[in-house]
This record gives structure tokens, C-alpha cells and sequence, in this order.
């Protein structure tokens, strides 16, 4: 067996569909179905069923170590790039869109100053999203709220940012600060209760006495504000969110009257695996700019 073949066995028990594993392979579906067929044949047993398409217990067993060998590797390459060529290196983060847009272009031109051939790649998610991706080591650092596992995971505070009350323009509303009882009738545009945003503004709400009405449930902040802007109701957003919009003359946002929300900005990173040095330089940079 080869690390090709434990590739194509781990994608293929991800996807649990052999045209979809090998569409994301880029390789035929027929030459995945041999790859399979092959090295059950090695190690002398089904790695999946073909009725329904699953996953053995011997399959799992070894999908499981599969990944511990991948990710083996990846560590080493990355060991080894470091030694023989810092700069030649690829680093994964992972952002909300919104938050990419805020903090990336003030550092990415000095750290491509610095690592010009560090190829960077950037995935775009809401939270839920992230904490999934660098739990299955598909991110290298994540950009995002402090994680909740501080015994395997480093989250390295770089920034704070205030919770607003982000309302359509035309909304009249006379108050400097925003006293959240005061919209207790009106729609609300609420994040999952599985995203940070999302909890908080229902926690807003109770402790100001009521269940907000939500009008509409979204993953994301563009949607949200897409709808504020429409004006169809209101929402919870971010400072940074809000500092950094084009056109921000279709929502006003206001502070939070006796409760002013805030929340922590930090790059967070597995412990446990090999960090490279342009990870680390770049950690350093988000430090020194925020």
C-alpha cells in the first residue's frame, strides 16, 4: 500500500460514494474501485460493504489509522520544508468571510514580504464550520473566538470587538444607545443558536425580558445584513463587521444601554501537531497589528 492509496480510502469513507470520492480525487471512478479492490486484497478483507456502501469494522479501524499516517506525513513534510526551504511551504487558515475581509489586508503584504513563496489558502466559514475543519486538521490556524479546549488547542488573543445593534437606516429611532426592550415587538435576524452571535443575541434578549421574534435564521453575516438592509428586521452585529462595510449608510448601528457586549479575537491552533515557521510569523504579525 501507498500513501495514494490511504488518500483515496480516506476521502472515499468521507464521501461514502465512490462517484463523488472520485470526482474530489480527480481521478476515474473505475480506477478508485480498483484502488479499493486491491488493497482490500492485501490486507485480505472489506474495507467497505457494497450494499448498502459503508464502512466495515475493519474498514473503520483502518480509515482511523489511515488518517493518523496522513497526518503523520503532512507533519514531516512540513518538518522537512522547513529545513530545506522555509518559504516553500503551504499554510491553511480558516476565517468567517467577513472577518477575512477586516483583518487580512493589513497583514498579508508584510508577511508576503517576509515569506513571498508561502503558498497561503484561505476557507471562509461560519464558526460551527471552522472548529470542525481544525478538529479534523484540515485548517493549520483558525482566525475566530478563543476555542473551548484549552488543554489540546492554543488560542492566542490578538483583538476585542464590540457587539452592536445593527437596525435599517430609515428605522426611526432617537436614542444614542440602544435599550434592546425596546424592539421586544419587532423582527429579529438571528445566527444559529450553534454560532457565537447567534446565542448571544437570544441570551440579549431573554435578559431583557422577551423571546425575540425571529423573521428569518441564517449562518452568516452577509445575510443577515442583506436583510437589514431591506429593512426587514434587525440583528446582532460585530464592530468589525460593521467598520468595514461599503455602503454602511443602509444600516445604522448603535451600542447596547447596560449591557455592552464584547467578545475575544484570537489565532487558535492545534498543540499537538508541528506548527511551521510561517504560521508562527504570521501568528506574530496578527499580534503586532492588533
Amino acid at each position: 500500500m501507498n500513501l495514494n492509496q490511504l488518500k483515496y480510502i480516506t476521502v472515499t469513507a468521507e464521501e461514502l460514494n465512490i462517484s463523488k470520492a472520485a470526482e474530489k480525487l480527480y481521478i476515474s471512478q473505475p480506477s478508485l474501485s480498483k484502488s479499493i479492490k486491491m488493497l482490500e486484497e492485501e490486507l485480505g478483507t472489506e474495507i467497505f460493504t457494497r450494499k448498502p456502501f459503508q464502512l466495515t469494522y475493519a474498514g473503520e479501524i483502518f480509515v482511523k489509522w489511515a488518517n493518523q499516517v496522513l497526518t503523520s506525513h503532512k507533519h514531516l513534510s512540513q518538518r522537512i520544508s522547513d529545513i530545506v526551504n522555509e518559504k516553500e511551504i503551504k499554510l491553511t487558515i480558516g476565517m468567517s468571510p467577513f472577518r477575512s475581509t477586516s483583518l487580512l489586508p493589513q497583514i498579508i503584504s508584510k508577511f508576503k514580504e517576509e515569506y513571498p513563496d508561502c503558498n497561503l489558502a484561505l476557507e471562509e466559514h461560519p464558526t460551527d464550520i471552522l472548529h470542525k475543519m481544525l478538529e479534523e486538521e484540515k485548517i493549520d490556524i483558525m482566525i475566530d473566538i478563543p476555542y473551548g479546549d484549552p488543554s489540546n488547542y492554543e488560542s492566542i488573543i490578538i483583538a476585542k470587538e464590540k457587539i452592536l445593534l445593527g437596525l435599517p437606516a430609515d428605522w426611526i429611532y432617537t436614542k444614542q444607545k440602544a435599550e434592546i426592550k425596546d424592539f421586544s415587538d419587532k423582527p429579529f435576524i438571528m445566527l444559529t443558536e450553534r454560532q457565537y452571535l447567534g446565542k448571544l443575541g437570544r441570551r440579549i434578549c431573554l435578559k431583557s425580558g422577551f423571546s425575540p421574534k425571529i423573521f428569518m435564521e441564517c449562518h452568516n453575516l452577509e445575510t443577515a445584513y442583506s436583510m437589514i438592509k431591506q429593512g426587514f428586521g434587525l440583528s446582532f452585529i460585530p464592530e468589525m463587521f460593521a467598520k468595514n462595510l461599503a455602503d454602511n449608510d443602509k444600516m445604522k448601528c448603535l451600542e447596547i444601554d447596560n449591557y455592552n457586549p464584547e467578545r475575544e479575537i484570537a489565532v487558535v491552533y492545534n498543540k499537538n501537531n508541528y506548527l511551521p515557521k510561517p504560521a508562527k510569523r504570521l501568528i506574530e504579525i496578527l499580534k503586532e497589528t492588533f
